[in-house]
């Protein structure tokens, strides 16, 4: 099952009503603020609901800066073009963040405004991570990092899967972690990692022990050979790697050129 459909299946046993596909047709604002507000989707259903959340995507807060006036030159949604420093069109004119576009978090903010400083201060020139984490502050949390298993087979690159559920986790069971899963995509040559994905109790946390296995190029061997505090919920890794090991061995050997 994909983590789409697990958090799909855990909102709805917090009671969290989902209604995939659908558009709304019409909004009805009642003048007394006490009455619901109505809402029309396309099949014809009507909800009527507290609040309305409209989420259409992100613009750059650009309008009205006077950019364009400076030379500083502006794409889609008013977003600022920059180069690999985070130099715009004007030398000394750096943008990062939100107004430059994807992936537009925190993080790689904070990241793309160091290497914006290096550059404009002439320091020894710095790359952004090859490899960036993702993470979606639902409850459970789920976060990532590196490939998934459509774009390794849409790269034809053949993986194995480890999982480990955190039901089957000593410390998943002590705090009540019943719904969480860790899954690691290792490249079925040599078993190096390229992917990791969880889902629950601080999955947001958990996806940096992978992630510097990832930028360090790792394999299956590190988290073999590490060892875990017990009990913890990084343990597993180990579980997961373990679950990866165990299907190598049952798949059939592979002859040349295959």
């Amino acid at each position: 099952m994909s983590f789409s459909a697990l958090l799909k299946r855990r909102m709805e046993a917090l009671g969290v009503r989902m209604r995939l596909g659908q558009t709304v047709e019409a909004v009805e604002v009642p003048s007394d603020r006490n009455a619901p507000i109505r809402l029309t989707l396309k099949d014809g259903e009507r909800l009527e609901v507290d609040q309305v959340l409209v989420a259409s995507g992100r613009s750059a807060n650009t309008a009205g800066l006077g950019l364009e006036a400076a030379g500083v030159k502006l794409g889609a949604r008013g977003q600022v073009e920059v180069g690999p420093e985070y130099q715009t069109a004007v030398p000394g004119i750096y943008a990062v963040g939100d107004v430059i576009g994807f992936p537009a978090l925190a993080s790689t903010s904070m990241e793309q405004a160091r290497i914006a400083v290096m550059h404009a201060f002439g320091l020894e020139a710095n790359k952004m991570a090859p490899v960036l984490p993702y993470g979606i502050y639902t409850i459970p949390e789920v976060s990532m990092a590196g490939e998934t298993e459509e774009s390794l087979a849409s790269k034809d690159i053949p993986y194995v899967v480890g999982r480990a559920h955190f039901s089957t986790n000593a410390r998943g069971q002590i705090i009540g972690e019943s719904y969480g899963l860790l899954k690691l995509l290792f490249r079925r040559e040599d078993l190096r990692l390229l992917g990791v994905h969880v889902l629950g109790e601080q999955a947001s946390e958990l996806v940096h022990v992978g992630l510097l296995a990832l930028m360090t190029g790792a394999s299956a061997r590190l988290f073999v050979e590490t060892c875990f505090n017990y009990p913890t919920l990084s343990e597993a890794y180990k579980t997961a790697t373990y679950d990866a090991l165990e299907k190598v061995r049952s798949l059939p050997a592979r002859t040349p050129g295959t």
